[in-house]
């Protein structure tokens, strides 16, 4: 997808870039709190992947693979070097296929609340799309959204929640079926690929019946230990809270990414 039609801002200057991207049915707007913490000190870019926010389909498919090179050719399109990307949820998956298809131009990863979604590609989508047939999509999307929510029910919800349920089926539906399939086929291998530092922002977990739940300060999630024992050069950080971990935690998530970005050499 063309630069001039991906949907994002630019702002501030400053080494490394940083680069924000957003989960599931998301948009930019979610990471409106690392950009003013961020333009001050460094070139801050955050986007809209396509389908979302205010950036159109366009021709490709909506999978992981073809959002990973939609955001490897705005790295490309903005010159950038030695970019720190950051992705939240299923933006963890993007910036990982980001980071395979913008070789030589990406410093390191910061993986906020993520977690594999899939481990056997068909069983997995046949429970998924079961569960549409069951209760309609919409339903899915609402206890999907409503799961990632604790005893604080902030202030913004209504608003973010509204963004994602104006996301038309047609496009959230293969998505997450999408998802699925990256995580059972790709994450091992983008894993193995990966040779910059990793980051690990985590709040939750998912349960063995799928709902998610809030860590405490001491725990980690499988999804921690799996990439902590695939990589070597990694910092895994638990910070209690819901799955909008960047917008619940604002503070302590900016002063860990600012800790990694200060020690990365540029």
């Amino acid at each position: 997808m063309p630069e001039s039609v991906m949907n994002h801002i630019r702002e501030g200057a400053g080494n490394p870039p940083i680069v924000f991207v957003h989960g599931y049915l998301c948009e930019l707007d979610n990471w409106r709190h690392q950009v003013d913490r961020f333009k001050s000190t460094n070139t801050v870019l955050a986007c809209d992947l396509r389908g979302l926010g205010k950036t159109p389909l366009g021709d490709g498919e909506m999978s992981i693979e073809q959002m990973g090179q939609d955001v490897a050719d705005l790295i490309v399109a903005h010159d950038l070097s030695n970019a720190v990307l950051v992705g939240h949820s299923m933006g963890c998956r993007v910036i990982m296929e980001a980071c395979r298809r913008a070789r030589g131009r990406v410093g390191g990863l910061v993986l906020v609340d993520g977690s594999r979604g899939g481990q056997n590609r068909s069983p997995d989508q046949a429970k998924f799309d079961k569960q549409i047939a069951d209760i309609g999509y919409r339903a899915f999307v609402e206890a999907l959204f409503e799961g990632m929510f604790f005893d604080e029910q902030p202030d913004w919800k209504d608003a973010a929640l509204a963004s994602v349920f104006a996301v038309l089926e047609e496009i959230g539906k293969p998505l997450y079926r999408n998802l699925i399939a990256w995580d059972a086929e790709q994450l091992d291998t983008a894993l193995g690929e990966i040779d910059v530092p990793v980051l690990i922002l985590q709040s939750t977990y998912m349960n063995l019946e799928r709902k998610r739940q809030m860590l405490s300060a001491n725990q980690t999630s499988p999804y921690q230990d799996l990439i902590a024992e695939r990589l070597t050069d990694v910092r895994s950080v638990t910070i209690p809270a819901g799955h909008f971990t960047m917008i619940e935690k604002p503070v302590e998530t900016n002063d860990e990414i600012a800790r990694f970005v200060s020690g990365l050499s540029v």
